[in-house]
């Protein structure tokens, strides 16, 4: 069997990131997924898993979450330097940074990668749409956020066709070391990137259809159609 840790689901979901694990288990038999919660030591720890994911939460159990994860510190950094599987979506991705800044306020965070991220709180959320590139496969995601991430010292994940990246300026989003991938993108991540999903499995070592895959890839292929042109075209 392949173990997915799923961090802190209680926190991690609140865009529905739950479909992400959800989708890859139900594509495959040979996955079992471990939902961990915050009153647990993560089963990383102390066993080998093959993949760990953590979702969007808001921004006062960010604070809580950094805590919680501070001490594993060490073995986050050898996981990913032996190649274990990490996806991070939304704002989980700056927990991974040095440190969230909220006006006057400074909030540590696990400081495996040279960026920080700065709050914008009392600014109109942004929200917006985004075409990327990885290994030769487009990538489609959304944002929504009250923060931007700075510093260009990380591998990115994608290089952006269309939408912003780390900040308003990049053309970059995410980061990508060895197995270890983080994007702002929020929600079902997987659900709607069958061909990221797939690629997902094959790092885990399994070959298997996904779930309703024929049509998964249609949709997609409408999505990014759409999104590359902003045209909606009427169901036949």
């Amino acid at each position: 069997m392949k173990r997915i840790e799923f961090l802190y689901p209680e926190y991690c979901f609140i865009f529905a990131e739950n479909y992400n694990v959800d989708y890859l288990k139900r594509s495959s038999a040979e996955i079992e997924v471990i939902e961990t919660n915050h009153k647990e030591t993560p089963k990383f720890v102390t066993e080998d898993v093959d993949m760990v994911y953590i979702g969007c939460l808001t921004e006062k159990k960010q604070e809580d979450v950094a805590s919680l994860l501070m001490p594993y510190k060490e073995r986050i950094i050898e996981l990913i330097e032996k190649g274990t599987v990490f996806l991070v979506t939304g704002n989980s991705i700056e927990l991974f940074g040095n440190y969230i800044k909220d006006k006057e306020r400074k909030i540590d965070c696990l400081g495996i990668f040279n960026y920080y991220a700065e709050r914008y709180m009392d600014v109109v959320r942004h929200n917006s749409l985004f075409i990327g590139e990885f290994d030769g496969m487009e990538i489609v995601g959304h944002r929504s956020q009250f923060s931007f991430i700075y510093g260009d010292d990380f591998k990115p994940f994608m290089n952006l066709t269309k939408g912003i990246g780390m900040d308003k300026k990049s053309t970059v989003e995410g980061v990508h070391v060895n197995n270890f991938f983080a994007t702002y993108s929020l929600g079902p991540f997987l659900v709607v990137n069958p061909l990221f999903a797939k690629y997902i499995l094959k790092l885990m070592d399994i070959d298997t259809p996904l779930l309703f895959e024929k049509e998964a890839v249609e949709a997609y292929e409408v999505r990014l159609d759409e999104l590359k042109n902003g045209i909606r075209k009427e169901a036949k």
